[in-house]
């Protein structure tokens, strides 16, 4: 079985190349991208590329941003921090994704991402993303919509083996654009959707937005996404905003792996105590007047 977390990579990237070679052969769709334009996928973790990425990123707590492509934010959690000299056990990722690899229904693998509306407050949501760690990044045809999609959910009164109650949530058109950070091997994108529309009052919640890539005939839909994690390392995240992530609060829920709304954090958890503490994740929006 596929492991779930980044710690066995390697292990689902071995698998890739088999199932790559049988499907091109099939594969009778549109003319796809080549490989490359979703590189390159190196690790990004020396000094020279780290400046590079933080000069690249679309998130900008000064001006009230986030996302990829940058909407009016409301909560972000932070950007995912590579860095192998402090210690590299603390980056990581849970799996995030419904595909040829990990499939289910309505996902094979989703990391809920804990956050807090204001006592006071109502947030007018019009967006959500996630920042995941791919092999290539990309979007294909879900089985209820006809072009790059994301499955999404907003619940609240998530506990430990309890999915809580649905706020919000559906399937709608998303996009996959890269950040310009990476680690093991794998390039970073931000999967978003937008046009949203719905109010949440003041409260804890936790957000999923799980890419899909579903066409069996498409060679690219037996690639990997993990949610980035973030890591609180004595500071705040680079680029958070709002209302800081509730620590060791995520959930990770896997009908594929057989695990049921697991807490990702702690030696029981489901990144087996290797950070998982925060997520990359949030939420476009205004507050209510």
């Amino acid at each position: 079985m596929i492991k779930k977390t980044l710690c066995s990579i390697a292990l689902a990237a071995a698998l890739v190349p088999f199932v790559y070679s049988a499907q091109a052969q099939n594969y009778k769709g549109p003319p796809k991208p080549a490989i490359s334009d979703y590189g390159p996928f190196t690790d990004s973790s020396s000094t020279s590329a780290g400046a590079k990425l933080e000069k690249s990123s679309s998130t900008s707590s000064s001006s009230g941003t986030c996302g990829n492509p940058a909407g009016s934010c409301l909560f972000y959690g932070g950007d995912f921090l590579f860095n192998p000299l402090y210690p590299p056990s603390l980056a990581n990722g849970l799996a995030n994704e419904n595909n040829l690899l990990v499939g289910g229904t309505p996902y094979g693998a989703a990391t809920w991402v804990p956050f807090t509306v204001p006592e006071g407050q109502t947030w007018k949501v019009t967006g959500l993303f996630t920042n995941n760690l791919s092999s290539y990044g990309v979007l294909d045809q879900a089985p209820l919509v006809p072009e790059a999609a994301a499955y999404w959910s907003i619940n609240e009164g998530v506990e430990p083996g309890v999915p809580g109650t649905v706020v919000a949530s559906g399937t709608s058109p998303a996009t996959s654009t890269p950040t310009g950070r990476g680690a093991f091997a794998l390039n970073e994108y931000t999967v978003q959707v937008t046009g949203l529309s719905f109010d949440l009052t003041a409260g804890t919640y936790w957000l999923i937005v799980v890419p899909l890539c579903t066409n069996t005939a498409d060679p690219y839909c037996s690639g990997v996404f993990f949610l980035s994690d973030v890591e609180y390392l004595n500071t705040t995240p680079t680029n958070a905003f709002g209302p800081p992530e509730p620590i060791d609060a995520a959930f990770f829920d896997s009908p594929f792996f057989g695990l049921s709304f697991t807490p990702a954090n702690g030696p029981l958890g489901a990144c087996a105590g290797s950070g998982c503490d925060a997520f990359s994740a949030g939420v476009l929006g205004k507050k209510a007047k």
